[in-house]
């Protein structure tokens, strides 16, 4: 079954668009990565939301333990005011298809 995250990251005023920019360096190669079905970046211009969905739950391991965000993770400490607030969902299809019944 697929996973889905979503990680809110708190740039430092003034960093938001750093804080992007570091996600640009990296996002090929997450999305290269097994399992990845969607790494997708929104910002509210304050902070940045990432969505992701994992094709399985041992591929989200995969990449937490991997080495693009080895590689991700000290570069936007620097930039933080905090850690990102991470949430692992379990996708839980309902209504149309069109409009939720696959869900992420």
């Amino acid at each position: 079954m697929s996973v889905v995250v979503t990680a809110v990251v708190h740039p430092k005023p003034g960093k938001l668009e750093e804080a992007l920019s570091v996600y640009a360096a990296h996002i090929d190669a997450v999305h290269a990565e097994p399992g990845c079905q969607l790494y997708a970046l929104h910002t509210d211009s304050t902070s940045i939301v990432v969505i992701e969905k994992w094709a399985s739950q041992a591929d989200l391991d995969a990449h937490a333990k991997g080495e693009v965000l080895a590689r991700l993770g000290p570069e936007l400490d620097a930039l933080r005011e905090r850690p990102a607030d991470i949430t692992v969902l379990e996708p839980r299809p309902a209504g149309s298809a069109a409009a939720g019944k696959g869900a992420l």
